[in-house]
């Protein structure tokens, strides 16, 4: 009998991997100086693993299907550990800025990777799934778990591969990170005058998601439960994960008697199940504060120790996996027009955080640079370590900025997946006038984002940043 074997093996098939890049970190000069993160390290070794059985002895080592599933779950499970951490209450001009900022983003990284993909599609490569480069935001901004999941969802309108597709866009967009994000903050360091201070890179691999990076246990469960602290934190992430799997299905029986439309955002949803995962996350954080003000409890159930590790811990897993499931065939076939992408959205990443840094924050505009460009190529531990690269011991308010702007910015996201939505209206239907209509979408979105930047800045009385 299996017992489940199958799935055990896959997941104790990660742990080697990661253990191996452990190794291979601790002892390689290169990869410290670098900063290349050991669940990335883990994923290339999987990666390769993966080639050589499949290649020379004809056996697939990794399930990708499975791990395509422990991704699009890691990703949902890391957002909603994170969101449940308690915060100082904090309301500033950098917050709001930074949340603004990053739904900014989203949108012009849509509607460059989309413009480069419809040009792609309609010249060199007629092949070409045309919403390929739509891909950019989710594989850029928001990592390996909401590319595979919308790549996956969009294999049903014909993007052969397309989960595939978007790991390797995510691939890339760590790569970006890390080989195009070390010169960028050296080289503005060096144009300060910033004397960077010495540390050694292999204590910042797993960055700490918070600029609490020696947190405590913040939970006060008395003891006489009998309830492990730990089983605690997993119980609070189950019910809200149980929660957010309960809206989707209600969103599901709302939406989809709408027709098409409505089935192809309803599947929008459920690929975007971390987003209503961190909200649900916020608003329970928000009632237990509620209930502990008003005396109805009289404990903390959530402790920031433990979910910071259960997030990072997911996003490693997450990384990992995701670059282990990379195909191979699929990264041949659709080589030229990834890199074409991955190239074009690097290079305007680049540049683009720089500028709107340098208009939206007041002080340690370098170090904002570094964390929102790390972010806006992988993840928010991504852009933890590059900044910890000029900022080893999380002095600034940096890491508060990227994950208080992320929670403040999930509000308005909304409107980024119904606009999303709208290509996809146009290839099933055969009108290619929609997609000049997402485009004009997605400049109106970002011209929303830029009032409110300057909203923020007038409000708060500094100098007008364009």
């Amino acid at each position: 009998m299996d017992q489940g074997w199958n799935i055990v093996v896959q997941i104790l098939l990660l742990g080697v991997m990661l253990g191996v890049g452990i190794v291979i970190k601790l002892n390689a000069k290169f990869l410290q100086k670098h900063l290349i993160p050991t669940s990335m390290i883990a994923g290339f070794l999987g990666l390769g693993v993966n080639i050589i059985g499949e290649y020379v002895f004809d056996y697939v080592v990794f399930d990708r299907a499975f791990l395509s599933q422990m991704i699009y779950h890691l990703m949902g499970i890391g957002f909603i550990s994170m969101a449940l951490k308690e915060r100082k209450k904090k309301q500033s001009k950098a917050i709001f800025n930074t949340g603004f900022a990053i739904i900014n983003t989203y949108a012009w990284q849509a509607i460059i990777g989309f413009g480069v993909s419809l040009l792609l599609a309609n010249t060199l490569f007629p092949d070409l799934f045309p919403l390929t480069g739509m891909l950019l935001p989710l594989s850029f901004a928001q990592g390996p778990g909401q590319a595979n999941n919308i790549g996956m969802i969009w294999q049903e309108y014909g993007f052969t591969d397309g989960g595939n597709v978007g790991l390797t866009l995510a691939t890339l967009g760590f790569l970006w990170a890390f080989f195009g994000g070390i010169p960028l903050i050296n080289f503005l360091t060096r144009k300060r005058k910033h004397k960077k201070n010495e540390f050694d890179a292999r204590t910042v691999d797993v960055a700490s998601i918070d600029s609490e990076t020696q947190v405590g246990h913040t939970i006060s469960v008395p003891k006489s439960i009998y309830v492990d602290d730990f089983t605690v934190q997993v119980a609070l992430i189950g019910v809200i994960y149980a929660a957010t799997y309960g809206l989707l299905l209600l969103l599901d029986y709302l939406v989809t008697p709408l027709g098409g439309f409505g089935k192809t955002l309803i599947d929008l949803f459920w690929g975007f199940n971390f987003l209503f995962g961190t909200l649900l996350a916020i608003l329970a954080k928000k009632l237990l504060n509620r209930l502990k003000e008003k005396k109805v409890i009289s404990v903390n159930y959530a402790d920031n120790y433990l979910l910071q590790k259960i997030s990072s811990g997911s996003f490693d897993l997450m990384i990992t996996a995701g670059i282990a499931a990379i195909s191979i065939s699929v990264l041949y076939d659709y080589l030229v027009p990834i890199l074409i992408i991955a190239t074009v959205g690097g290079i305007f990443t680049m540049f683009y955080t720089v500028f709107i840094a340098k208009r939206i924050y007041d002080d340690e505009v370098v170090e904002n640079i570094a964390g929102l460009y790390g972010m806006w190529t992988g993840t928010i531990t991504t852009g933890v370590a590059l900044l910890r690269e000029i900022d080893p011991q999380a002095k600034t308010s940096v890491t508060d900025n990227l994950v208080l702007g992320s929670g403040f910015a999930a509000a308005f996201a909304v409107p980024i997946m119904l606009i999303l939505n709208v290509p996809v209206q146009g290839l099933i239907q055969g009108k290619p006038w929609m997609y000049g209509l997402t485009f004009a979408l997605l400049l109106a979105y970002s011209a929303i984002m830029i009032g409110c930047i300057a909203f923020v800045n007038k409000r708060y009385k500094n100098k007008k940043w364009l």
